[in-house]
């Protein structure tokens, strides 16, 4: 009996800890995703410890190293998971585990040389624009398809002095680079075909279509918020959540948080979203598509088995499922079918039908420098918005970053 007693104890004493950057999703994976999993597994407790976004590489990183970080961790796409891999931090996936997500779907988590994945592939995102469509339909406003007539939209409700047009603040700087540059940018350079050229030495940031995206930020700042320079990413998201702005570039990530947001304060939005605008009317256009998380392992864990048990379950048809149904917006890396029941969820997932798919622009190899090109990027981007620095500079400065890169040098 006292055997027994142990045994319920032991078991009752596993809580798997997930380090996540995503605070914007703590009511999702408590009320739903955590639940689900213990409904098959009630020995094990989960515990979802998210930090804020521009905090947790670096904090992730001394927990790791020291051994007191969670059991299961958020993993970036391409370098920022790799770094954790070569230190050695988290346990490699078995093909078993892995059966449910193809090659496409592993490669943000797996090694240079295709051997190891060391991080669940979950879930990605789309860039686009949402807008307020009451506020269109005032301003009798219709989405655009190219830049001129986005600029021209911008004006138009400029003139009309009600609402700030476009959302967008400086503070947090990350949205600079990953929203408007790698965002809106790839419509200038052809998506993969140039992304893919920076990495194999064939093209530089010097070049005119990175020029020409630079110059489009140039323009954007007389259409932001007066005091955008100190608005965050969270005070940009109130700002369109409750109706004081009409356009707001983002991504899929986004839709969940802003709905619960104007919910909360009581000023019911109706979204729409438009595509990042061409150059040129009848251009093909080109999509960043970006795998945004994965989960891992960490190999410090005290509960190995249930933090097995626990990524075995990501890979289910139910978590693709209940990811899809659960946080709209993001969408299962798995092979897994899944119904989309969100109407702006499915309207942009129908934009690859058209579009070709890229990523974010230095995600994968470009990073592997010191400074960082991500960081760099970050503080030109938001000079260029501010209007403190021109197109030209910007490619200027981050070719000569791109230059010391380790990887180019190989």
């Amino acid at each position: 009996m006292v055997g027994l007693s142990f045994m319920a104890a032991c078991v009752h004493a596993q809580e798997l800890v997930i380090e996540s950057w995503r605070k914007d999703d703590q009511i999702f994976w408590d009320k739903v995703l955590i639940p689900a999993f213990q409904r098959k597994h009630p020995g094990i407790r989960l515990k979802f410890a998210p930090e804020e976004a521009l905090s947790y590489d670096p904090r992730l990183d001394a927990r790791l190293s020291t051994r007191r970080a969670g059991d299961l961790v958020f993993c970036r796409p391409f370098d920022g998971g790799m770094r954790l891999h070569a230190k050695g931090y988290l346990q490699p996936l078995t093909e078993t585990q892995l059966q449910n997500f193809d090659h496409n779907a592993r490669r943000a988590w797996t090694s240079d040389d295709g051997k190891t994945t060391y991080c669940m592939p979950v879930a990605y995102v789309i860039h686009g624009v949402l807008y307020n469509k009451q506020i269109f339909k005032d301003l009798q406003l219709v989405p655009p398809d190219t830049v001129a007539e986005w600029m021209a939209l911008l004006q138009k409700v400029s003139d009309a002095g009600k609402v700030t047009p476009l959302a967008l603040g400086t503070a947090d700087m990350w949205e600079t680079n990953q929203v408007i540059f790698t965002g809106l940018g790839p419509n200038f350079w052809e998506g993969e075909k140039s992304r893919l050229a920076l990495i194999q030495g064939r093209k530089k940031f010097t070049d005119p279509e990175f020029i020409k995206a630079w110059r489009m930020m140039g323009q954007l700042k007389p259409y932001m918020h007066p005091q955008q320079s100190e608005m965050s990413n969270s005070d940009i998201q109130i700002l369109f959540a409750t109706g004081l702005a009409a356009v707001y570039p983002t991504g899929s990530w986004d839709i969940d948080f802003l709905r619960n947001t104007s919910f909360a304060y009581k000023k019911k939005i109706d979204m729409g979203v438009f595509k990042p605008p061409v150059e040129t009317a009848g251009q093909r256009c080109h999509l960043s598509v970006h795998p945004d998380f994965g989960i891992g392992i960490n190999k410090s864990t005290k509960h190995p088995e249930a933090a097995k048990l626990f990524v075995d379950w990501l890979g289910s048809a139910e978590f693709a499922q209940l990811l899809t149904d659960t946080l709209s917006g993001f969408f299962s890396l798995s092979k897994h079918k899944v119904m989309v029941n969100d109407p702006l969820s499915q309207e942009m997932l129908d934009w690859r039908k058209s579009c070709d798919d890229t990523i974010r622009l230095n995600a994968e190899k470009l990073n592997r420098v010191w400074p960082s090109l991500e960081e760099e990027l970050w503080y030109v981007n938001v000079k260029v918005i501010n209007e403190e620095m021109s197109a030209e500079q910007a490619a200027e400065h981050i070719q000569r970053i791109h230059e010391k890169n380790a990887y180019l040098r190989k």
